[in-house]
């Protein structure tokens, strides 16, 4: 595969190098003698004509037709001797001056888009805005060809975000599955494929594309791991590419270093607010939720249960098997409510279970349903069978969050006197227990 790194070096000059220059420097001195060269052949052929076709007696006619005649054969050899030269060199340096402030424009325009990029994410708060603002600065850099971005949620993951700006053939898009797929991400460096030939041996393009085309690609990596990549189309042999790859390695690097921090701060935020054996919040995000609920006065019911006889399990049958039996109800209790209600160990074998939306009554429901599923999950769990007793409230029952939290303790305080394996709804009427057949 005809892969070249995105890295221009400089070699010494050689000598071919060195006799062009002394070729260039001699060229004036040349030009200068074969200027002299021509004019004195133009003074001569002057003069001699004058000799010819004018008589000697008229000798101040004959000054003027040699002269003349001088003048004639001297013009062309001037102008294409001398004057045309130095336009052409005129032209060729104003030419290069133009260049030069062209290429200069794009360089402070690049650092400005750079710069801009750069604030725009210091201030994004989430991978969504950073995902807005990446696709944003590819549409920038992005030629005729199209860019994409690839990205992971974890390195070891599938790609999740594939973003694509401009008009890019569906053959010529990168479908690999998981970063490490890429060959720029394997290497950790940007790379530049410079013909269609060398690009259709890449695996992760969808298929075969015009052999003029070129693409150049750059790893994304977030601490320190390879999680996507970024790559933009182009044409074959064009020296553009590689200035392309610089400013996809700036966005690269940018975007990375956002994610990282933004995916840091998540982890910590999640690893203060999760418990470390069920893997379930804990009372930090319970609070957290039960306050943006009341601010919002939406419904809502609040569950507090827990293990009966816990205490039985762990002398009986060891902690670790009472560790089990706690991980054997938290996946339960997961699995049994929707993605928006939140289910958190509240310390010790007691759990809190927010249910949106729902009222007591509602929640007792779903409470039986979990009481009727529990010696199955238990029995798949390998575990002792027990049971669970549990206090339900809604939103209605309290001022605030610990209010809620305390009238659901007492109703499972009344659950368990009433003998354990029931559930308890406000107002205190209802209490259903193990003679109850389970609501469907």
């Amino acid at each position: 595969m005809k892969i070249r790194f995105a890295q221009e070096s400089a070699s010494a000059p050689g000598q071919g190098e060195t006799t062009q220059r002394a070729a260039t420097a001699m060229a004036p001195r040349r030009r200068f003698l074969v200027l002299l060269g021509l004019l004195a052949l133009a003074c001569g052929a002057g003069m001699a004509v004058a000799r010819v076709f004018v008589p000697r007696e008229v000798g101040a006619l004959q000054v003027l037709a040699g002269v003349a005649v001088f003048m004639l054969l001297a013009a062309p050899t001037l102008w294409y001797q001398l004057l045309a030269p130095l336009l052409a060199e005129h032209a060729q340096r104003l030419a290069e001056q133009v260049a030069k402030a062209g290429l200069a424009e794009d360089r402070l325009r690049a650092h400005e888009t750079d710069a801009r990029l750069q604030h725009a994410l210091e201030i994004a708060e989430d991978e969504s805005a950073v995902l807005r603002i990446a696709e944003q600065a590819l549409k920038s850099v992005s030629n005729e060809g199209g860019a994409q971005l690839l990205l992971a949620d974890d390195p070891d993951g599938e790609v999740s975000h594939r973003i694509t700006v401009g008009d890019m053939e569906p053959a010529a898009r990168c479908v690999i599955r998981r970063p490490n797929d890429c060959p720029s991400v394997r290497r950790g460096q940007g790379l530049v494929y410079e013909d269609g030939m060398a690009l259709s041996a890449c695996p992760g393009l969808g298929g075969q594309i015009d052999t003029g085309c070129a693409a150049a690609c750059t790893p994304i990596f977030t601490g320190g791991r390879g999680t996507g990549m970024i790559r933009a189309l182009g044409k074959a042999d064009d020296p553009a590419l590689y200035r392309l790859l610089q400013s996809l390695n700036f966005n690269a690097h940018k975007v990375g270093t956002r994610l990282a921090g933004i995916r840091s701060v998540a982890a910590s935020e999640a690893k203060a607010t999760t418990d470390p054996l069920t893997g379930l919040h804990n009372r930090r995000a319970l609070d957290t939720r039960l306050a943006i609920l009341l601010e919002q006065e939406a419904p809502f019911a609040l569950v507090i249960a827990d293990i009966d006889h816990f205490k039985q399990i762990n002398d009986n049958h060891g902690h670790e098997v009472g560790d089990r039996a706690l991980k054997v109800l938290a996946n339960m209790l997961r699995q049994s409510v929707r993605r928006h209600d939140l289910v958190c160990r509240f310390g010790g074998e007691e759990f809190v279970i927010l249910l949106v939306g729902l009222d007591a009554a509602a929640a007792a429901e779903l409470l039986e349903r979990m009481r009727a599923e529990l010696p199955r999950a238990t029995a798949r769990g390998g575990v002792p069978g027990f049971t669970i007793s549990a206090g339900v409230v809604d939103q209605r029952d309290g001022p605030d969050g610990e209010a809620l939290l305390r009238i659901a303790d007492g109703l499972l305080y009344e659950a368990k006197t009433q003998g354990r394996d029931r559930v308890c709804v406000t107002p205190h009427e209802t209490c259903e227990g193990p003679a109850t057949q389970a609501i469907t």
